[in-house]
């Protein structure tokens, strides 16, 4: 891809004592959206390697060896949700709702992005589209916009929603075309609409 997010960066650290993963410079557009679901997709990854490492040793202990460990164990030994900041305009206290910019929701247990939540303050206007069945597993969403931002993704998610055509197979993605046809993006659902990845 071309486009890139210049100057925007991601980082997990702490902004008023509250630690989370800020977004610095946000890029409102298919490359920003793109860098955010890279570094949430590492997260998930590295996280559920840890995860997993803890667990397998939980389970070669006895129940006292187990409860113990458990017990002082600082590290999460199951799968919680992440959720990207803008920068606060208030530097003072934790990050506000209008200071969410995407929250990843994800199973507890097997780490696998059940839902993406956009908050309905970043819909700014409705924006023409269609999503079309085209195969026993796959759809195509057209979009009269040549990129991707958080209203644009926000529009697509409630849409595919409302036509919940993933939720007749398996497996099914949908294709997000563009002006032009452009492809810009995929969704990809699993286990009839239970959880979904996103590719740019």
């Amino acid at each position: 891809m071309k486009n890139t997010a210049r100057n925007m960066e991601i980082r997990y650290t702490s902004i008023n004592d509250v630690y989370g993963n800020y977004v610095f410079n946000f890029n409102d557009s298919t490359a920003g959206l793109k860098m955010i679901n890279d570094f949430a997709e590492k997260d998930i990854e590295d996280s559920k390697k840890v995860t997993d490492s803890l667990n397998n040793r939980i389970a070669k202990l006895d129940k006292d060896g187990a409860s113990q460990m458990m017990s002082g164990q600082s590290l999460p030994t199951s799968a919680s949700d992440i959720t990207f900041y803008s920068i606060p305009g208030d530097f003072s206290g934790e990050p506000k709702n209008d200071d969410i910019l995407i929250e990843y929701e994800l199973d507890e247990n097997n780490f696998k992005i059940q839902k993406l939540n956009i908050p309905k303050a970043k819909k700014k206007t409705q924006i023409p589209l269609t999503v079309e069945n085209h195969a026993l597993n796959k759809g195509i969403v057209k979009v009269s916009a040549k990129s991707i931002d958080l209203n644009t993704l926000y529009n697509i998610i409630d849409e595919i929603n409302k036509a919940e055509f993933h939720h007749n197979s398996e497996q099914y993605v949908y294709l997000i075309q563009g002006e032009g046809e452009k492809l810009l993006m995929s969704i990809h659902y699993e286990q009839s609409g239970k959880y979904l990845k996103f590719s740019f």
